[in-house]
């Protein structure tokens, strides 16, 4: 595999802390930046504008969540009230909406889009406001790339692992909570990785400003970023680089991040509430299914079949997948485990004076996505015991944290001691995604 000298840490740490070639031009990277934008947009557009409404990400249920608010529902969620609207007219129905997340991502589409009630053709106008929250934040994602100084080909890795995300254009092109919580996550990477090279409070404030949007768009995106957050302060406190006044900052906008959920225990008894809505689906989801007649699986079986099932929904599809489509799993699936390779040398490059700004981030973002992965498997047995339910592994929720694997994986790819085997990590982290995107597709 990657060539890190298992027994000889020195080593792999001055591979990663050796002079870099040279940083990308900043001419390459203004061209590249505008090309891969221009791409995510037309991209991403061209969903919104052909996409049915019922086809993925709950989009009718986000959709009926805004319109409930449009039209005089509390505008702190009663989530009894609210019911989901018919997706050919438009019209609310007596079904209730299963979601349960806080206001304010529907509070900035009810403001900013058009009328939805009544008016099927105003959904473009919402997805389209989509479509800009997600490439402000790639736009984010490459000045951060920007920042951190990488040469060319490694600016082509990153832009690659992110921006070619399977399900990220078709998201963007959609009316979801998750694409806030893409913005909020790309803002609060940046802001962490700037602060901890410069030590600007200003930064830091951007940082917390990300988490507070993230962790308004929805439960995971708290959870991920904050932790996030809360690791690299822990961190920087530990080798001394952090003022009480900045750590306080942070403290105060984890405690504002979490508030809504805490309102929510109040509530409901839980932060990600069990609505009349959530308790009907999942039950008529399962006996659909066949699920819920099943023998329950014991956890470690479960964990099994849900990491199985989340490589798999790396690139969603409506119809069974093809021996190819199957095959190209391995591509995301090498890509993880040579970010985690880079985890592992970030992580002892914090117990020397050469630890870079990215160490930390990456540190302290692969640490955030291992903890929501553990709490979310926690939470999904839960729910395949009570129901038999077993559709819940959705890379999506993961997304706010969408730069911490690229960033990793070019730790890892720093790591390979052989500089030819080194390059060619690098350049197959360019490929990978691309060739996933293209043959991997169920389209075609």
């Amino acid at each position: 595999m990657l060539l890190i000298a298992k027994g000889n840490p020195a080593a792999a740490l001055a591979a990663t802390s050796a002079p870099r070639s040279v940083p990308i031009s900043p001419r390459s990277w203004m061209t590249a930046t505008a090309v891969i934008l221009l791409l995510f947009v037309v991209s991403a557009t061209a969903s919104a504008l052909r996409k049915p409404v019922t086809e993925g990400f709950d989009e009718v249920a986000h959709v009926s969540y805004v319109a409930h608010l449009q039209n005089g529902g509390a505008k702190w969620p009663g989530f009894s009230q609210m019911r989901m609207m018919d997706p050919v007219t438009f019209q609310f129905d007596s079904e209730p909406n299963y979601l349960n997340h806080p206001p304010f991502y529907y509070w900035l589409m009810a403001a900013l889009g058009p009328e939805l009630l009544q008016h099927p053709e105003s959904l473009t106008a919402d997805r389209l406001l989509n479509v800009a929250l997600v490439t402000v934040g790639l736009a984010v994602l490459l000045v951060l790339a920007r920042r951190m100084k990488l040469d060319q080909t490694e600016f082509y890795a990153f832009a690659a692992m992110i921006a070619a995300t399977p399900v990220l254009a078709s998201l963007a092109g959609s009316v979801n909570n998750d694409n806030l919580g893409v913005l909020g996550g790309a803002f609060a990477i940046l802001g962490l990785y700037a602060y901890v090279a410069s030590s600007s409070r200003a930064w830091l404030i951007v940082a917390c400003g990300g988490l507070l949007a993230a962790s308004a768009a929805k439960l995971t995106g708290l959870l991920l970023v904050g932790t996030m957050l809360a690791a690299v302060t822990a961190l920087l406190a530990m080798r001394r680089k952090m003022s009480v006044a900045d750590m306080a900052i942070v403290v105060t906008a984890l405690a504002l991040a979490a508030s809504p959920y805490l309102v929510f225990v109040i509530q409901y008894g839980s932060p990600a509430p069990n609505t009349a809505g959530q308790s009907a689906l999942l039950a008529n989801g399962a006996a659909i299914a066949g699920w819920a007649d099943r023998p329950r699986m014991d956890f470690p079986t479960y964990a099994l079949f849900f990491m199985k099932m989340f490589l798999r929904e790396w690139m969603p599809v409506l119809k069974p997948r093809s021996p190819l489509q199957l095959a190209l799993l391995v591509l995301p699936a090498a890509v993880v485990l040579i970010s985690v390779a880079g985890w592992i040398v970030s992580t002892r490059s914090l117990f020397t004076r050469e630890a870079r700004p990215a160490d930390f981030i990456i540190v302290g973002g692969m640490t955030a996505l291992a903890v929501t992965l553990a709490i979310h498997i926690g939470f999904s047995y839960e729910r395949h015991l009570q129901t038999g339910w077993m559709m819940d592994a959705y890379p999506r929720y993961y997304l706010p944290l969408i730069a911490i694997v690229p960033m990793a994986a070019l730790a890892g790819s720093a790591a390979v001691l052989d500089s030819r085997l080194r390059q060619w990590t690098v350049c197959f982290l360019v490929a990978a995604p691309i060739l996933f995107g293209l043959l991997g597709s169920p389209i075609g």
